[in-house]
């Protein structure tokens, strides 16, 4: 096997050139067997092949177009491949790949040699590279602006952390950019106005995000600074963040900033702030025609047209797994997300892809830590004309979709679905940090199983997993299969989160000089015994840490003979306020399934009631629902007799219909966050696998080309353990 790059080396000072620094490359792949190793084959409908070794090959083809992709801005991307005596030609989008028949090149030779002489004559354009952009090089007046603005610490600035993240992006082994976004002017006094074009020009480093694969939106984050028409960064600009997408082009899918926009005129808590948005002048996929014009017969194509996009908003925010060191921390920012959902919904806007990446953590004006619902790009109107939805295949992300959706490809989404990706978020986090009842050796697996798992079905499609499935089935989460050992009771074979234990006491205390003193015994004095009254009990450490009465023992005194030590007090393990949110929502999922599958009087698809819910964050974040929203007795009752007799069908009614509005979810978090002890410091090491968890390669079918349109690979980024690994090929 030879992997080979045809450089093409330009001038580019001459050219007065700087966008890609002279140097393009065409990728080929070079492998001896023209059969088993030749990446496509063409007795197969879709062109993918089923043998494990063509199969390899087709995986590293897009592993090298990935990189290429992820370093570069291409548009496009052609590439060789060398089979033997024979040869394709590709060409890769993000829609999809377009590949030639094999042909003989030692016969006809003419064919490649008219290839290459073709795009030996090509401008960068017509290559492929992104002609809105261009490299900042080393030591150039913009790039010494940047690390200037990067190293300029404000110790004060308690949202320093923002510059901290472009400092992280000014990686020297990456390329640094100059990105243009061609902004509309919406709110211009005349029809001129709005339809004229202004470019703003943003400097940035790294991406800070990058969704992994080729076809697909390809999503791009960056912590950026405007630059200015000489090419300077002013003194005072504000860092803003930047996102470069591939936006799917379809009718009644709206731009992501039209959609910010119209939250923003609504006042929307908890969204970003439009600054400007725009698509790329003649930037689309053309992978989704070539594959209509070869298939006239069919009338679905599956394959997208997508659309070059960029948006940039006012707040930089940062991963939902940078949580502060306590539950409570974790359970507020999704609390702060669903307030957002809420409003928005009433406002007549559905979300449609709620995943841990679309919530941020952001540091609002007054120091408090915020959850932020961030990336609107598939969100819709809420006008339920049609039980399908809009798109040929899924919308979301596949980890945190709902079982529902997850088995039926074209419904459209309601906000059962989304309310039921929340759960996802918070289980997904909670077993990754918190403690809990399931082994640590065993969390690899349990997020491959509940997050990633998929099951093939018999008319080419993919549906949910069977453990996600079952949870939502059963109302609880079943960990037995990854126990060591039989559970001893019910409890104990459902998945828990636990108290942290206490850090053990040293058998030595230290005097206040550091000295070390024999050990006495102690009582525990009146407050700390004391526990936290309903009205101060929302965080264990707002309760007072000064006890009111000290103990009468101390390194200079000795108990008294006639006072026998007291035998130790039983610990009786605490309950984790967790527990509280996650059980009840379990089983209003577990009756709205139940009455979905067997006995439901009201479709699944029928519209939702009108949300009644406006949440309330005055002043500093105060975590609750105003009192005339708030639902009374969102705890369910557990019937320990399954079957659906008159009185479970009641109580599953009664259930379910906390699902049809935010109240119920949104009270029964905020009760848990103001009235419950939380402890501190209970987030731990992540859980989850360095290397990820890799699944038996028997347990992944041979095709999968016919699979969702879920956006992302597995949490892993593993080809192999991946749902919706189509997105090579298609989207």
């Amino acid at each position: 096997m030879l992997r080979a790059v045809l450089l093409i080396v330009l001038s580019a000072l001459c050219q007065r050139r700087q966008r890609f620094t002279g140097v393009q490359m065409l990728p080929m792949e070079c492998k001896a067997d023209e059969t088993e190793q030749d990446a496509f084959d063409e007795n197969q409908p879709n062109g993918e092949p089923t043998g494990d070794k063509r199969r390899d090959a087709l995986g590293q083809a897009f592993s090298y177009v990935e990189l290429i992709v992820k370093r570069q801005h291409r548009m496009f991307v052609f590439m060789l491949f060398f089979l033997g005596n024979s040869v394709r030609i590709a060409r890769f989008d993000r829609s999809g790949v377009f590949v030639t028949r094999k042909f003989d090149y030692k016969i006809d030779g003419q064919f490649l040699v008219d290839f290459l002489h073709r795009y030996s004559r090509l401008s960068d354009t017509e290559r492929g590279y992104d002609p809105t952009v261009s490299r900042i090089l080393p030591n150039t007046p913009l790039y010494n602006a940047m690390r200037q603005r990067a190293n300029d610490k404000k110790e004060d600035d308690p949202r320093d952390y923002v510059r901290a993240l472009f400092y992280k992006s000014l990686n020297t082994q990456w390329p640094w950019w100059k990105v243009e976004v061609h902004a509309h002017e919406p709110r211009g006094k005349t029809r001129k106005q709005r339809n004229h074009t202004v470019i703003r020009k943003f400097a940035v480093g790294m991406p800070h995000f990058q969704a992994p694969g080729v076809a697909g939106r390809g999503t791009r984050g960056y912590v950026a600074l405007p630059v200015q028409d000489d090419d300077t960064i002013a003194e005072d600009a504000d860092f803003v963040y930047l996102k470069d997408a591939w936006r799917v082009d379809h009718d009644g899918i709206d731009q992501e900033g039209l959609t910010l926009q119209f939250l923003n005129d609504q006042h929307v808590k908890y969204v970003p702030t439009l600054l400007c948005h725009g698509d790329l002048p003649g930037q689309v996929t053309k992978s989704q025609d070539h594959w209509q014009s070869f298939h006239s017969d069919q009338k679905k194509v599956p394959l997208k047209r997508h659309q070059h996009y960029r948006l940039v908003v006012k707040e930089v925010g940062l991963p939902l797994e940078e949580f502060e060191d306590r539950s409570f921390e974790l359970c507020a920012a999704i609390f702060c997300c669903l307030i957002a959902h809420s409003q928005a919904f009433k406002a007549g806007i559905i979300h449609r892809d709620i995943s841990a990446g679309n919530m941020l953590l952001c540091m609002g004006e007054d120091g408090e830590w915020y959850g932020l619902l961030n990336d609107w790009e598939l969100s819709k109107k809420t006008d339920f004309g049609s039980p399908e939805g809009r798109q040929p295949d899924r919308t979301g992300t596949w980890q945190y979709m709902s079982a529902h959706a997850l088995n039926n490809p074209c419904r459209r989404i309601v906000i059962q679905d989304e309310l039921e990706s929340f759960f996802h978020v918070l289980i997904y986090y909670a077993v990754r940090f918190l403690p809990h009842n399931l082994d640590d050796k065993h969390v690899g697996q349990f997020l491959h199983d509940y997050f990633d798992a998929y099951c093939p079905h018999v008319e080419g499609y993919y549906r949910c997993g069977r453990a996600k499935l079952d949870a939502m089935r059963s109302g609880v989460i079943q960990i037995v299969s990854y126990l060591d050992e039989e559970p001893k009771d019910r409890e104990d074979a459902n998945l828990r989160f636990l108290w942290p234990s206490p850090p053990k006491a040293s058998s030595t205390p230290q005097t206040r000089d550091g000295s070390s003193s024999p050990a006495l015994p102690r009582s525990p004095s009146p407050a700390e015994r004391q526990l936290p009254s309903a009205k101060n009990a929302s965080s264990s450490d707002e309760r007072s840490s000064s006890p009111a009465f000290s103990a009468i023992y101390g390194s200079d005194l000795t108990s008294l003979p006639s006072e026998p030590p007291q035998p130790p007090e039983e610990v009786k393990e605490r309950e984790h306020p967790l527990n509280s949110v996650i059980v009840p929502m379990l089983k209003w999922f577990e009756a709205h399934y139940a009455l979905t599958a067997a006995c439901s009087p009201s479709s699944p698809d029928d519209p939702p009631k009108e949300d009644s819910l406006n949440a309330s964050a005055k002043g500093k974040r105060r975590l609750q629902v105003d009192e005339e929203d708030e639902v009374e007795d969102v705890v369910p009752s557990t019937n320990p007799d399954p079957e659906l007799d008159a009185a479970m069908i009641a109580t599953y009614e009664q259930h379910r219909a906390r699902l049809e509005t935010h109240g119920a979810m949104l009270t029964l978090i905020s009760k848990a966050l103001n009235f419950k002890e939380w402890p501190k410091n209970d987030k731990g090491p992540d859980k989850k696998p360095k290397d990820g968890y890799m699944p038996p390669k028997s347990a992944v079918p041979a095709s999968v080309t016919a699979t969702t349109g879920s956006k992302r690979r597995s949490m892993d980024d593993r080809l192999e353990a991946r749902p919706g690994t189509s997105k090579r090929s298609k989207t």
